[in-house]
């Protein structure tokens, strides 16, 4: 077949296999139709033409339906290939099941998930020592290395997944969707309390991640049943105060997450999961228990305490509290007793105030996610790319800009893979260390914006510190800068000099 544009289906057109995965289900077809080593190029011509593919795009995500994703729950199509070497023994085509980073354990033959295969040219690092071709691995080459989990990390891993897997073999998809958003939620809240295991918050190195939840899991009698009573079982076992602290804030981080990008975690009730947390009757050490009207049951009917309001909403008390000052709560319960001031809002007032903060960020929260310093904060916030709001003393941004900022970057940007010498991160406080000075990057960041400059992205690298521009573009500016300061500094002696022809 010729390399021409394709406008119509393909001569030899392959079946698509119970759960294959779109971005190798294209490879095959490819190949099949006389292009031996197909490039990325051939992918996107050969997408729109066939109807099993025609929907996808070019991320590698799963489709199952039209059920959208969680972008923390699934790998994009430059990431290994993951697989059971079992089920690609019986049948040589990768799932879609397999592109979920949460699903690490075929419940079918309760093996781990390999990651050693590779397609050319998608595959980041496939010419790398140990790693297989999709097209060449040999059964032999696919059980090296094979391991089977844990007993207790194989009851945790099934009670989750083998429903969903089951159902995804049976072609029952609309099954299989019914359980993945519980799945995935019980997942991300066994991975904010595993992260209070370890001193540092984060899940140990070098462990299989659900090997740690599972353990979590045995150790604390936490079931995991992934269905809506599940769910909420799992919330009334949580006794330890760290556990319900730390799933409050991933509650609060989803709601956030759901309100910015919708996904089939919306098809869940978090909000009132939330508040069957918060509202669970059972009297924590740092809820303060004297009194007669402070008791979570003693709250007036449709209202809730202070403690409760910040804790909903997501924010803190100072700032709660300057809203509360300043009449944004008119309907608001002042209580005293002896000494002691109490504070009841609203909950429906309260549920409003959660949705409008949940569509702000505050500057801490902007440079832990893209990963940036103050100066690389400020200055996105000088070009006018994020959207700052000022409420009394507290800075807030809106969380759309920090999606608006990362799309226009991946536009811009040329991806690369091995860090050269001769490029320099471009959020960094080092790159005042080039004579390279605040306004000036200020100028550098609108010449990106506006594709002026050349950025690379590095495929590895987390946030805004992926992104580099080269030395030779910042030398360029400080010759620059140097010209107009000396432009600057004769116009300014000029004057004070007499004309020899006076």
């Amino acid at each position: 077949m010729s390399g021409n544009n394709i406008s119509s289906l393909p001569l030899c057109r392959p079946k698509i296999l119970t759960d294959e995965w779109i971005e190798t289900y294209l490879y095959r077809v490819i190949r099949a139709n006389g292009i031996r080593q197909p490039l990325l190029t051939d992918l996107e011509r050969f997408r729109p033409t066939l109807p099993a593919t025609a929907s996808s795009k070019p991320d590698g995500y799963p489709i199952w339906g039209d059920c959208a994703l969680p972008r923390w729950s699934v790998s994009t199509r430059l990431k290994k290939i993951r697989y059971c070497p079992a089920c690609l023994t019986e049948s040589r085509h990768i799932r879609s099941r397999w592109r979920l980073k949460l699903f690490e354990v075929c419940t079918i033959h309760h093996i781990r998930l390999k990651d050693d295969l590779a397609e050319p040219v998608m595959t980041r690092g496939y010419k790398e020592v140990g790693r297989y071709l999709v097209t060449d691995v040999t059964d032999e080459q696919l059980w090296v290395g094979s391991v089977c989990p844990m007993p207790s990390e194989r009851r945790h891993v099934e009670q989750l997944w083998a429903g969903f897997e089951r159902s995804i073999v049976d072609d029952d998809i609309s099954a299989a969707l019914e359980k993945l958003p519980c799945i995935l939620f019980l997942e991300t809240l066994f991975d904010a309390i595993a992260t209070t295991a370890t001193d540092s918050g984060y899940l140990p190195i070098g462990v299989p991640r659900s090997t740690s939840l599972a353990k979590i899991a045995e150790q604390f009698q936490y079931q995991a049943t992934p269905s809506i009573d599940g769910i909420r079982k799992l919330l009334d076992q949580i006794a330890v105060i760290e556990h319900r602290r730390v799933v409050l804030a991933r509650l609060r981080r989803v709601l956030g997450d759901e309100a910015n990008r919708p996904t089939c975690l919306s098809n869940l009730p978090i909000a009132d999961l939330r508040m069957r947390l918060l509202n669970d009757g059972r009297q924590w050490p740092d809820t303060p228990t004297r009194g007669l009207v402070h008791p979570p049951h003693a709250a007036p009917k449709g209202y809730v305490s202070f403690e409760k309001a910040a804790l909903l909403i997501g924010c803190t008390a100072g700032f709660l509290q300057y809203l509360i000052n300043n009449d944004a709560y008119p309907d608001a319960i002042f209580v005293q007793r002896g000494q002691t001031h109490y504070t009841f809002l609203p909950l429906q007032e309260v549920e409003a105030c959660r949705r409008w903060y949940a569509s702000l960020v505050t500057r801490e929260h902007v440079m832990s996610a893209f990963h940036i310093d103050k100066m690389g904060c400020s200055a996105l916030v000088s070009v006018g790319l994020l959207d700052q709001v000022q409420i009394g003393p507290f800075t807030f941004f809106q969380r759309s800009s920090l999606t608006n900022i990362c799309r226009r970057l991946e536009d811009v940007s040329r991806p690369f893979d091995a860090v050269d010498a001769h490029l320099h991160p471009l959020f960094c406080s080092s790159i005042t260390g080039t004579h390279i000075l605040y306004t000036d990057l200020i100028g550098i960041l609108m010449k990106v914006f506006d594709g002026n400059l050349p950025i690379f992205r590095h495929l590895t690298n987390p946030g805004l510190s992926a992104y580099f521009v080269e030395q030779h573009a910042l030398n360029r500016v400080h010759q620059l800068r140097k010209l107009e300061q000396a432009r600057r500094r004769y116009q300014t002696e000029a004057r004070y000099q007499l004309s020899l022809l006076t």
